[in-house]
């Protein structure tokens, strides 16, 4: 199976227009409501960051490790509800005894399909293309002097995620390309 990009990043526009949400940050306890998932924060062992458990019919819960940083969490959350709507129904049926997924190292190394989709719901859901491109316009208005660094900073405070997660969303729209000088 291939990644399905395109899909990923639809649903989760869809999600935000259904919503109403039309500016950062995207409330995402209100958006699990919506999607019938809870979420749990609780501090687990190892290398896990979240994990969700589907439930027939939609729905489900959502695990988050509560010793991570907030801007963990939050993308946390964001790749779990990318699970529970792309995948929910694949995974009861490949393995009706485990439908759960989590998010750990490996879902950040781009190998397993479901685990890439994930990432891309959850970078477009919290850092929507059309927002993050109409922000950067503003803040080169306002503020055309800014250094990389400090636009980076500035837009992840905004939308309440990591300078590396804005870097790479940057990089991802083209934005930023990986050639300019930001200091890891």
């Amino acid at each position: 199976m291939r990644p399905r990009y395109s899909l990923a990043r639809r649903r989760a526009r869809e999600l935000l227009e259904q919503s109403g949400v039309d500016k950062a940050p995207v409330p995402l306890e209100a958006l699990a409501r919506m999607c019938n998932a809870i979420i749990r924060f609780e501090p687990f062992d190892g290398e896990v960051s979240g994990m969700v458990h589907c439930k027939p019919g939609g729905g489900g819960v959502i695990g988050v490790n509560s010793a991570h940083s907030p801007t963990r969490q939050r993308f946390t959350v964001a790749h779990e509800l990318g699970h529970l709507l792309l995948h929910a129904d694949e995974e009861f049926h490949i393995d009706e005894k485990r439908p759960l997924a989590r998010r750990d190292a490996v879902s950040s190394q781009a190998t397993d399909p479901r685990e890439i989709e994930a990432n891309q719901f959850a970078a477009e859901l919290l850092m929507p293309a059309a927002f993050v491109r109409e922000a950067v316009e503003v803040l080169a208005e306002e503020e055309p002097e800014i250094s990389v660094e400090d636009a980076i900073a500035a837009l992840a405070k905004i939308y309440e995620v990591s300078a590396l997660a804005m870097t790479h969303r940057l990089t991802s729209l083209k934005i930023l390309s990986s050639s300019d000088d930001v200091a890891g």
